[in-house]
């Protein structure tokens, strides 16, 4: 005899939506204090799953909702907005975000001696549903996926905002009463469709967190650990797509410089010292480059600058301005000023170069001809007028 299995009821849907949402709120404060992943973002949305667990425990008395529960879906939604934000990493401020929570919080404030808790759930899906599109909206924004894959991550955000707005309008009354969405305490469909959609609103955010770990890793493979430039296979990247458009007709140049004396910083300053000389040389030169240059550090006290679109005279301008900034501005270290200069060799890309490693090598030739010519200078191929350059 088959024994039939009761009806799935909308109090037990809803408890294990809060069951769903506080194993989430654990697992986001993980990830963000525990593996230190988004610490922020995965703090936020931590939170919004924490305050939903409290949100939707069937266990709330109804007298509570307009004192607790709906200030809670307020918030909640608030810190979904502000995590998926930071996730994304919108540049934007959370302000806005707040003000539309308060906003709620005065809406629901303002039906208190309603005896009908309609307006105030009315008002605060609207709320909810505005900050559910405000989140798509970031995400649209702040990602680099694919438009197709953006439109997956969006879907289950825009559903339920047009769940809120569809229910916002039954409540108020603007909807014949045959589309009334009755109250998730005895719509099992609609439960349902929240359980669904807060599952894969969830899983979306997920993969906002392993975008950020892709990019994080290939950030870190592209960057030299210490200064935070380019390293060799990166600029080696760069130099290869210049080379291309080298083989087009355009002009591009290659810089390579090497720290003078950069054992006797070693010797006299420390490990210690050397180092905080490579980051000040990257940082004083990195500022005055185009975002369009490429600066990286080839390794030890070798460095090259890739300067797009830039001729042979132009070239000698950049590293004419580089030596002087650097001289300028010597390494503070301790108590004393210490200064730092640097020899240049300046060369074109030259069509037929593979992957531009002929305008490297030329480049290299020319700094260690400028080392043994005396340091602190820049030479360029011979052939152009000033075919090196003093830098005194």
């Amino acid at each position: 005899m088959m024994v039939r299995m009761p009806p799935l009821d909308a109090a037990t849907l809803l408890m294990v939506i809060a069951v769903i949402d506080a194993v989430a709120c654990v697992v986001w404060l993980a990830l963000g204090d525990v593996l230190r992943i988004a610490p922020r973002a995965s703090r936020r949305i931590s939170a919004h799953h924490g305050l939903l667990a409290l949100s939707w425990w069937p266990a709330l008395p109804a007298s509570m909702e307009r004192l607790v529960g709906l200030p809670l879906d307020l918030v909640a939604a608030g810190f979904l907005t502000a995590g998926a934000r930071a996730l994304t990493r919108n540049r934007a401020n959370a302000r806005d975000i707040v003000a539309i929570v308060l906003l709620g919080f005065v809406a629901v404030a303002c039906t208190a001696g309603d005896p009908d808790r309609d307006r105030a759930r009315a008002f605060s899906s609207a709320i909810v549903g505005g900050l559910a599109l405000m989140a798509a909206r970031d995400v649209v924004v702040g990602t680099g996926f694919r438009l197709a894959f953006t439109g997956v991550l969006i879907l289950p955000f825009v559903a339920f905002a047009v769940v809120c707005f569809w229910r916002t309008a039954t409540l108020l009354g603007w909807l014949p009463a045959a589309y009334v969405l009755a109250s998730p305490g005895t719509n099992v469909p609609l439960v349902l469709l929240i359980l669904i959609v807060d599952v894969t609103m969830a899983t979306g955010l997920i993969a906002l967190v392993i975008q950020r770990l892709i990019a994080r890793v290939r950030h870190l493979m592209r960057r030299d650990a210490l200064t935070g430039l380019l390293n060799r296979r990166a600029l080696e990247e760069h130099l290869a797509r210049m080379q291309a458009r080298t083989e087009r007709g355009r002009r591009n140049a290659v810089l390579m410089l090497d720290v003078d004396h950069f054992k006797r910083i070693n010797d006299e300053l420390g490990h210690a010292g050397g180092d905080a000389a490579l980051k000040h040389l990257s940082s004083v030169l990195g500022a005055t480059l185009r975002d369009a240059d490429c600066f990286g550090r080839l390794g030890g006290e070798e460095f090259a600058i890739l300067l797009p679109d830039t001729d042979l005279d132009g070239a000698m301008l950049v590293a004419e301005r580089l030596r002087e900034l650097l001289q300028k501005q010597p390494l503070a270290w301790g108590d004393k000023l210490w200064p730092i200069s640097a020899s240049f060799g300046v060369a074109t890309m030259q069509p037929g170069d593979v992957n531009g490693q002929g305008a490297l090598s030329r480049a290299d030739a020319l700094e260690h001809a400028a080392q043994t010519r005396g340091r602190g200078r820049a030479l360029r191929p011979a052939g152009g007028a000033g075919f090196d350059r003093l830098f005194l």
